[in-house]
């Protein structure tokens, strides 16, 4: 699931940079379903296909409502501010609800590789933003 979180943030990255926001914000709502999966497999239920959206949102939701909240506020329109920080704001979750499936599933976390990848889906040129993005 890490690989497919980086590739979604990587492909964000690189769409706004290059002014096309449309794929952009379907970037976003991969990494919204992303963590929605997440947290899901994180209390043991079986997550929908990807790309499934249904009964993740209110009444037939079995998603906490601090996790609907969190999901709400990663809304963001065509604003390539708005976008990266989005993804900024879905760092701390991502880095979370990682870490509690890494040792659930008895895998070692490693948070410098982590930032490691982060600044080399980011390219090197931005690296100095890279590490304050992911803290």
């Amino acid at each position: 699931m890490a690989n497919k979180v980086f590739a979604y943030f990587h492909e964000a990255y690189r769409r706004v940079m290059r002014k096309e926001y449309y794929y952009a914000l379907k970037c976003i709502d991969s990494l919204r379903l992303l963590m929605a999966t997440a947290w899901y497999m994180e209390v043991g239920i079986q997550p929908n296909t990807f790309g499934d959206w249904a009964k993740y949102e209110w009444e037939r939701s079995k998603l906490e409502a601090w996790q609907l909240s969190l999901l709400e506020s990663w809304e963001c329109g065509r604003n390539p501010l708005e976008i990266m920080n989005v993804m900024k704001s879905i760092v701390p979750e991502f880095k979370r609800v990682h870490k509690n499936l890494c040792n659930k599933l008895g895998i070692e976390e490693n948070p410098e590789w982590l930032i490691e990848l982060l600044i080399r889906l980011f390219k090197q040129k931005h690296s100095q933003n890279v590490r304050v993005f992911y803290l």
